[in-house]
């Protein structure tokens, strides 16, 4: 772990900044910013913030702030690897691997352990092959198959007598599970700190196929149904989607982006309880 570039508080702490320091005045205006979009996780202060309850991590930039849960006075490494246990137990992760069957790194944070876990699940997927979906296409074919659109043929190729306007389907891997996995793989290109997942990164975005660029919100992950086809990609969308829908960037300066993976530790240990 880089120290230099990694914050450790616990929950309830209050957290000052030295605003003469470039870098700690440009994460102070980055918690700022993302305060300013209404968050649950702490309070601002004059020169700092005090968090509440949530725990968990907040990345900004390459710099992330751990906000680990307290109760007596032992060291940062027991509370961390407490939290990042209970979160392992109460979504009760099944690391996919086509190598081991545990996770090559021990996670320094929430924030590496969900980076990890995603990059062995679509390891994993890869590995099984990639599902392909019938997808309905339209435009300018060399060949009529499908069903010509006859308005829009005469429309776009009264020059080209070689082409055809035609409406057909398509059994392609290029569907909206697959645009969400690669935009998810794309991120963690942009923000992922870790020289250890970094070759892994760097695998993935060869590997996987290009798909086109998406937007994605709440509604993009609803739409999504699965069945016996396609159950096995359920863990790395649930990671997309808490990776994705958490992700802010900084569309000031570009230097600064914020993902927050934080949780409220009293719903936390409730649902460690009742699995436990």
């Amino acid at each position: 772990m880089n120290k230099q570039n990694h914050i450790t508080v616990f929950e309830h702490e209050k957290r000052f900044f030295n605003l003469k320091d470039e870098k700690e005045k440009q994460i102070h205006e980055a918690l700022e910013r993302y305060h300013g979009n209404y968050t649950p996780f702490f309070k601002l202060l004059r020169n700092g913030v005090q968090f509440n309850e949530h725990v968990g991590v907040i990345q900004i930039g390459k710099t992330t702030i751990e906000v680990l849960p307290k109760t007596d006075k032992s060291g940062e490494e027991k509370w961390r690897d407490l939290l990042i246990g209970m979160i392992k137990t109460v979504w009760g992760f099944d690391v996919k691997s086509t190598g081991s069957s545990s996770l090559k790194l021990k996670s320094n944070s929430i924030l590496e352990l969900y980076f990890e876990l995603f990059i062995s699940e679509i390891e994993y997927l890869l590995h099984r092959g990639l599902i392909k979906r019938y997808r309905k296409n339209e435009g300018n074919q060399t060949s009529l198959k499908g069903a010509l659109q006859f308005s829009k043929h005469i429309t776009h190729n009264l020059v080209h007598k070689e082409h055809f306007y035609v409406k057909y389907t398509q059994y392609s891997n290029e569907h909206s599970i697959h645009e969400i996995l690669f935009k998810t793989i794309k991120l963690l290109a942009h923000i992922n700190s870790n020289s250890l997942l970094k070759g892994r990164i760097g695998a993935l975005t060869l590997d996987f196929p290009e798909m086109k660029e998406i937007k994605v919100n709440e509604s993009t992950f609803k739409k999504i149904v699965f069945d016996r086809k396609n159950q096995h990609y359920q863990t790395a969308l649930e990671i997309s989607k808490l990776l994705l829908l958490n992700y802010h960037p900084d569309i000031s300066k570009g230097r600064n982006d914020v993902l927050a993976l934080m949780f409220d530790m009293n719903s936390l240990w409730e649902q460690f309880i009742l699995v436990t």
